[in-house]
């Protein structure tokens, strides 16, 4: 079968490699979508060698083949939770997969989905609805999945103002989960581009911080409050100062987005004397994926995040694109 291969340096190649076999547990799905995630680029497009496992770990697909699965059979449709793990402990029976001790991450740790066969636990598997595309159910396991859980921590009541900082992929959808809750949505980057695309995913205001004093037009925005809710989504060390800043006292901001940067904030100012709360958010449950299938029935512009699709001959071209920071959510086709 046909693979992707990371040669390091930013360089992909397409390899020939044995089609993996189904036995015990193990399923082989055929993938019909896999969808390149930022954390790709950031901890394996830029290795200096080559990454020996396949990545992907956003994966829909058609079961191939089985040997002694008992929920699966060949020719249902699914989708791939890319966590692994032991099933046993106490985060796992919560729900919690993130957190098992023994996790194992598809695309990281093991053979991925950018190929045209994926070998996959079948307790890895979701059915895939047949009213819910390959290409929303790939935005489900992580790109839909992880703004989602973060947007129920950030606890939104309706008619709060909520700050949307950094709108790629995953800020677009927060975007749009934040409206869902009645919030009055800004959104906040340096890419006009996509400030201007989070308008059709339910913002009411965009800015650019280059562009315009951002506290000034926060102040505006809020009434001089500063923002109820913030969803942090760049990871970088400006914007998350500035989401400090624009953060009213008493509100809450959660963190998703992740970066190599070291951050400096100003605890005393930003933090201590606004008593404001700060969470973190990784993911989501393992339960909340019949909340997701619904709210993906209820708001079909989530698949409106995919801006490009390739077929798997062309994956540096997809990758490329992801790097260059073109377009929003891409998806390699086998």
């Amino acid at each position: 079968m046909k693979a992707v291969k990371i040669m390091g340096r930013n360089r992909i190649e397409i390899i020939e490699k044995p089609k993996p076999v189904a036995h015990d547990d193990i399923v082989v799905i055929k993938v019909t979508a896999s969808g390149i995630c930022g954390s790709e680029i950031h901890r394996l497009l830029k290795s200096e060698i080559p990454i020996e496992v396949t990545p992907g770990h956003e994966v829909a697909g058609i079961v191939a083949e089985v040997d002694k699965a008992r929920e699966f059979k060949i020719g249902d449709r699914v989708i791939v939770d890319c966590h692994i793990t032991c099933g046993n402990c106490n985060y796992c029976k919560s729900g919690d997969l993130i957190f098992c001790d023994k996790l194992v991450c598809v695309g990281f740790d093991i053979d991925g989905g950018d190929a045209e066969y994926l070998a996959i636990p079948e307790s890895s598997l979701r059915h895939l609805p047949d009213d819910i595309s390959d290409n929303a159910g790939v935005l489900i396991v992580d790109t839909l999945g992880t703004p989602y859980h973060a947007v129920k921590k950030a606890g939104i009541i309706q008619g709060e103002n909520a700050g949307i900082f950094g709108v790629g992929p995953i800020g677009q959808l927060a975007a749009l989960i934040s409206k869902s809750y009645g919030a009055a949505v800004t959104t906040i980057d340096v890419n006009n581009t996509r400030l201007q695309k989070s308008l059709s995913f339910g913002a009411d205001y965009t800015v650019n911080p280059y562009e315009i004093d951002l506290c000034k037009k926060i102040n505006e925005i809020t009434n001089n409050i500063g923002f109820d809710r913030i969803i942090e989504c760049a990871g970088e060390n400006a914007s998350i100062n500035s989401a400090l800043d624009t953060l009213k006292c008493r509100g809450k901001m959660v963190m998703l987005g992740v970066s190599a940067e070291t951050v400096e904030i100003n605890p005393w100012k930003q933090i201590i004397h606004k008593e404001v709360d700060i969470t973190g958010s990784d993911n989501f449950n393992n339960n909340e994926f019949p909340e997701l299938i619904e709210f993906v029935r209820k708001n079909p512009v989530v698949s409106d995040v995919i801006t490009h699709k390739f077929y798997i001959d062309d994956a540096q071209k997809a990758f490329d694109t992801v790097r260059n920071g073109e377009g929003l959510k891409v998806i390699i086709l086998p």
